[in-house]
């Protein structure tokens, strides 16, 4: 059945490893090839990386066209980078993956590595992952659950982080603060937090760490409910 699907026009090259993908020493984990044909919407795609490197990405739909980001969550562990894709709809999407070495100078990560996906089929609910900033990625943190919380939830929530040298980790739900419990040495927290009273729509569920290097808390991320 995939291979009688037409796929969208993309300009020559533009599927696949680009130029910097093999110098940089990247490779394909788990999807060696640029066109995925998925009966699911969901979708975790590895790269192996050899070194430290910082990563972006940019998912686009195809038809109809616009940015996607939003149902891109990326994270890193000793493999390399993972990227988790979940999307509301059926179609196509291009997903492009950007990159720079950490001992390599410059504010822009070069372009990569493209994927085409085409999503076939819609069989998990799909919300938009949290926002992630800057010093969730800095941290080397990974996150394990939840990936995104329902809207209108009103059943308890597990939370579980790996936040390497945090001191205090707390789920900040509107104005309420919940502590999460550190588990084991190397940083995992987790706990359950209660959502039984009904929080507004756009309630704020925020990350917030404390790490050794300072008495404030920091964001790491944000959910949206």
């Amino acid at each position: 059945m995939a291979g009688a699907v037409e796929l969208p026009r993309l300009t020559e090259g533009y599927l696949g490893p680009q130029a910097k993908f093999f110098p940089y020493g990247l490779t394909t984990l788990t999807h060696p090839e640029p066109v995925i044909h998925s009966d699911s919407n969901r979708i975790e795609i590895i790269i192996g990386t050899c070194e430290k490197m910082r990563c972006m990405t940019k998912l686009l739909g195809v038809n109809p066209k616009g940015e996607c980001n939003q149902f891109v969550f990326t994270q890193t562990d000793d493999a390399g980078f993972h990227f988790i894709i979940a999307v509301p709809r059926t179609g196509f999407f291009k997903l492009q993956i950007y990159a720079l070495p950490n001992n390599e100078a410059g504010p822009n990560m070069i372009n990569v590595y493209n994927y085409l996906l085409n999503i076939q089929q819609i069989d998990n609910y799909v919300e938009s992952f949290p926002k992630q900033y800057p010093l969730w990625k800095q941290e080397g943190c990974y996150l394990y659950e939840p990936f995104m919380i329902m809207k209108g939830n009103r059943d308890p929530v597990k939370f579980r982080y790996l936040i390497p040298r945090a001191v205090n980790v707390q789920m900040k739900v509107g104005e309420d603060w919940n502590e999460l419990e550190k588990v084991d040495d190397s940083g995992i927290y987790e706990g359950v937090v209660d959502f039984s009273q009904g929080y507004p729509a756009g309630t704020k569920v925020r990350l917030n760490v404390k790490s050794g290097r300072s008495h404030k808390y920091d964001i790491l991320l944000e959910y949206t409910i």
